[in-house]
């Protein structure tokens, strides 16, 4: 808390300094990485202008054949659904291979910037999500024009192509950037070969890359005690590995992305023999990775020892793109995740932040565009405000579990976030706004959320849900607060307890004490008759 307080309080003389010294900053293009073909953008202030380098990520970036089969499932869910036909084809089918693309940009401001985007075709229609936001635009001929006085995380949406976002982030000027000359920092320039550094990064206490792109590999070690900065307009191809390392910063305004990894890879493991070394190998391929010794053996082991990993963890203000597995899976206390922009998310398993059965953890003013569970918000006194979420056909945006973690979580406050889009089109496990496949022993409870805002259409709002039977987690005191729907709603909520388990088995899994106030459906407060409610061990769902 004591951070944060410090980033807000920093935040805010920051926010006046730069009213009287307006700042526009783009980044340079990285060579050779893909531009996108359907957008460009470019930023003014006080009359001048400067291109903003869009990139752009496809599920057809890699692994073509199971890219393939991804695409064509969100086409075929949306073309045998009649309100998911009309929301996204106007009524009509489209073909298999209908083209599924998000672009992206990132500069930094202060004042007042005008904002030109530039589209393929001519505009007839537009939508600067989120809604809430508040932002006017104009249109001629193929380009958006609108204004911007604060930072902003946007989806931009032409001619009613949510398949082909526009992720615009507008971010404030850089606070608290490392001293490039100071002792112990480590320069990483383009072309460095990262093979021959492993010494150098292991002594360094700042490691610096500089602009361009920045060949990683899969598992780029860092220790404890470091800051890893990515400058504006720097591109690195891998993921990032940190072990038992507390004390760590990750930050700047550069991209680690994933382009240069193999999908196919990583579903391999899943075929290795020896059952330990498939987990600890998958878990180099997630972007950000920062586990402890419980993780040699098992996936959610750290769920049973907070605080003996990499404590004090910070993340900030960079962007992860096209992730192979989860973008940030991490284990600590404290941990603080704020202004990282999670993008281009194609396969299975590309969840946005995990640090379950952790403590302390904060994450405010993040997007999430995640093809799996967005964000677990089950870790001990949870916070998660301020962030923008588009989510793709897979996982659900807000997860209170997947399996078991036997030791009691909650004390989680989730609010004030706006849900620009929901892509789910078939149904699954999985599909919901807010959602657990809770399994196994371990209570949740104490959790609220509030203030959220959801632009549909929207597969199924909430399942609370346990599996099975026996020694069985519970459910208590969860509270949704001011909820607001807008668009249709196409499957009822559910409140079942042990869903699945046989009639003869018993089980200790109670729902109880679940608050619902004040949810809107279309302006309309939701009732019992918008929900299945199971009969088995299940009390005290109140609708206010």
């Amino acid at each position: 808390m004591k951070l944060i307080s410090i980033v807000l309080v920093l935040l805010l003389l920051g926010t006046q300094l730069w009213a009287e010294n307006p700042i526009l900053e783009v980044y340079s293009a990285p060579g050779g990485i893909k531009k996108s073909q359907n957008f460009s953008v470019d930023v003014s202030q006080n009359g001048t202008s400067k291109s903003s380098f869009v990139y752009y990520s496809s599920p057809l970036d890699n692994d073509a054949d199971n890219a393939k089969a991804i695409q064509s499932q969100v086409i075929r869910g949306i073309n045998s659904n009649p309100v998911l036909r009309d929301f996204y084809f106007g009524g009509k089918e489209k073909r298999m291979d209908t083209q599924q693309s998000c672009s992206y940009t990132c500069f930094s401001f202060s004042g007042e910037v005008q904002v030109k985007v530039t589209g393929k075709e001519s505009i007839n229609s537009f939508k600067i999500l989120p809604s809430s936001a508040g932002i006017e635009g104009k249109i001629e001929g193929n380009t958006l024009f609108f204004s911007l006085e604060n930072p902003q995380k946007l989806g931009i949406v032409l001619n009613n192509d949510y398949l082909n976002p526009l992720f615009l982030f507008a971010d404030a000027p850089e606070q608290g950037v490392p001293d490039k000359n100071a002792i112990g920092t480590l320069i990483i320039k383009e072309g460095d070969n990262c093979d021959d550094l492993t010494e150098k990064v292991k002594k360094a206490s700042v490691v610096w890359f500089e602009p361009g792109v920045h060949h990683i590999g899969v598992a780029f070690q860092i220790y404890e005690n470091q800051t890893i900065y990515l400058e504006g307009g720097s591109y690195l191809l891998g993921t990032i590995h940190g072990y038992m390392a507390p004390n760590v910063t990750i930050r700047g305004r550069g991209i680690l992305a994933g382009d240069a990894i193999s999908r196919k890879a990583v579903l391999a493991l899943k075929r290795e023999t020896g059952f330990s070394k498939r987990i600890v190998e998958r878990m180099r391929y997630h972007a950000i990775n920062m586990l402890s010794t419980q993780n040699d053996s098992s996936w959610n082991a750290f769920a049973n020892y907070p605080g003996s990993g990499c404590d004090n963890l910070t993340i900030e203000g960079i962007t992860i793109a096209s992730p192979r597995q989860f973008f940030i899976r991490a284990t600590g206390v404290p941990m603080t995740i704020y202004n990282v922009k999670m993008v281009g998310s194609w396969p299975y398993n590309t969840d946005g932040f995990s640090g379950i059965g952790q403590a302390n953890t904060t994450v405010f003013d993040c997007f999430f565009h995640c093809n799996d569970d967005a964000i677990y918000v089950t870790p001990n006194n949870c916070h998660v405000h301020h962030c923008n979420f588009w989510q793709g056909n897979n996982g659900c945006v807000f997860q209170f579990a997947w399996g078991s973690a036997p030791k009691t979580q909650g004390g989680g406050f989730i609010h004030d976030c706006n849900i620009l889009h929901v892509g789910h089109v078939e149904e699954a496990n999985n599909r919901m706004v807010f959602g657990s496949r809770k399994k196994g022993p371990g209570d949740i409870e104490n959790i609220h959320f509030k203030n959220i805002n959801i632009e549909g259409p929207v597969w199924s709002l909430i399942r609370l849900e346990t599996n099975g039977g026996g020694d069985l987690g519970s459910f208590r005191n969860i509270t949704f607060e001011n909820i607001n729907v807008t668009g249709p709603v196409l499957h009822k909520s559910t409140v079942i307890s042990s869903k699945g388990k046989s009639n003869d088995e018993a089980s200790t899994s109670w729902i109880e004490n679940i608050t619902l106030k004040n949810i809107k459906i279309n302006n309309q407060n939701i009732t019992s008759d918008d929900f299945i409610i199971g009969d088995f061990q299940v009390k005290n769902i109140l609708f206010k």
